[in-house]
């Protein structure tokens, strides 16, 4: 890869699987032509089927990871996935504003098999603050907002509430009809099929893609736009693997 090749920072736990967390994070900004770097915030004992435990990263070690990366890289966005305590929250958040980082926030709370993956919603409110662009789907949207989504229009009651909270917001519609929701200033939407299966690690994709597309020099809404097609690309040529979910 040459001198101008882009460049972007994850922050995530480890999935051993690959299905999600830092090592679905670097695939996706490899397959989309970016060098990606990564921190890590905690250790999952993990399969594609299911968190059985996880052991958190000290803070002080989680900062360590971000100075010495930083030393090295010359790098303007950062996803954010899975930071596993409110002591890791805080952290990153302080190296965010110390470095003049743009984190696109996926606020991940729990698995897709439903393990607890924060001490509480809460503690994200520091790094949410913080972030450039932030991801919910629509489980964490609700907790975010304290609002019911069952419809379009509470998707564009709890977009605006989110908006005017932490700035720029994508709600993810997988939850839904698969419409998702930009609102940035302006509101776009971008809807492709739902299709019959569910594949594990889209979250982690969607916003590392984002991410990648950002890093590339795109604007929010082409990055919006791009990432959603991605997505769907890897929606429609997901593999199985193992006993677990499909991945992509």
């Amino acid at each position: 890869m040459g001198e101008k090749t882009p460049v972007a920072m994850a922050i995530a736990g480890h999935d051993p699987s690959g299905a999600s967390g830092i090592l679905r994070d670097i695939k996706t900004f490899e397959k989309l032509n970016v060098y990606g770097f990564g921190v890590i915030t905690a250790v999952t004992v993990q399969n594609t089927q299911e968190v059985k435990r996880y052991q958190v990263i000290p803070d002080s070690l989680v900062a360590e990871q971000i100075d010495a990366l930083m030393e090295n890289f010359h790098a303007k966005f950062v996803k954010v996935g899975m930071v596993g305590s409110g002591e890791n929250t805080r952290i990153i958040a302080d190296k965010i504003r110390e470095y003049g980082l743009k984190a696109i926030v996926d606020p991940v709370m729990s698995s897709s098999s439903g393990a607890k993956l924060i001490d509480s919603p809460e503690s994200l409110e520091p790094l949410l603050k913080k972030a450039y662009l932030i991801t919910p789907n629509v489980p964490e949207a609700e907790i975010l907002s304290g609002k019911e989504i069952k419809s379009r229009d509470d998707v564009m009651r709890v977009g605006r509430i989110l908006e005017d909270k932490y700035r720029c917001v994508i709600i993810k519609g997988g939850h839904l009809s698969g419409e998702d929701f930009l609102f940035c200033g302006d509101m776009h939407s971008a809807k492709q099929p739902l299709l019959p299966y569910d594949v594990r690690g889209t979250g982690c994709t969607y916003s590392s893609a984002i991410t990648a597309f950002l890093a590339r020099g795109y604007k929010i809404r082409e990055a919006f736009v791009n990432a959603r097609l991605f997505i769907q690309k890897e929606l429609e040529k997901a593999i199985k693997i193992g006993n677990g979910q499909v991945m992509p």
